[in-house]
């Protein structure tokens, strides 16, 4: 005669499994679903950060394109310092970050409009006013950020606006 006590145990443990199936069935599905569900959302996100950057691309291009004077502009073009200090004032930019969008150095920018009258420029620093003038704040400071992207001022600029 087999003891009672080991049909009970294998009884107990028989119907333990099968409940611990049972339960494990709609969690095994609930982890599937999730998985398929995070599958899609990362496809998702690769496809909105493609179109993004293909964006960014495009918008800097045209921003590139369109800060550009032409020949004649740079020719007939009269900077002086009082037009320099209200270009930067415009454009809401530092002098270190109004001498990084002309290709200058902030000193010198400092020296630029500290100076008396018309301004002796060398052709690439004059272009790059006159461009400079064509431009908006908002496409100024986008700009500043695209030729210094490891600029202090700039992260410092982002965190607090």
């Amino acid at each position: 005669m087999p003891n009672i006590g080991t049909l009970l145990k294998d009884e107990i443990r028989r119907l333990a499994k099968k409940e611990g199936r049972a339960l494990l069935a709609t969690v095994r599905k609930d982890n599937i679903r999730l998985k398929r569900d995070m599958a899609d959302l990362k496809r998702r996100l690769a496809g909105v950060e493609r179109d993004n950057r293909r964006l960014v691309d495009e918008a800097d291009a045209r921003l590139k394109q369109a800060a550009q004077a032409s020949p004649e502009e740079v020719a007939n073009a009269r900077v002086g310092a009082s037009q320099v200090r209200a270009l930067r004032k415009r454009l809401k930019l530092t002098q270190a970050e109004f001498g990084t969008l002309i290709g200058v150095a902030g000193n010198t920018v400092l020296v630029l409009e500290k100076k008396q009258g018309r301004l002796n420029l060398r052709e690439s620093t004059k272009a790059a006013i006159v461009a400079a003038r064509k431009l908006g704040a908002r496409e100024a400071r986008r700009k500043v950020d695209l030729l210094a992207p490891t600029s202090v001022d700039a992260g410092a600029r982002k965190k607090t606006r």
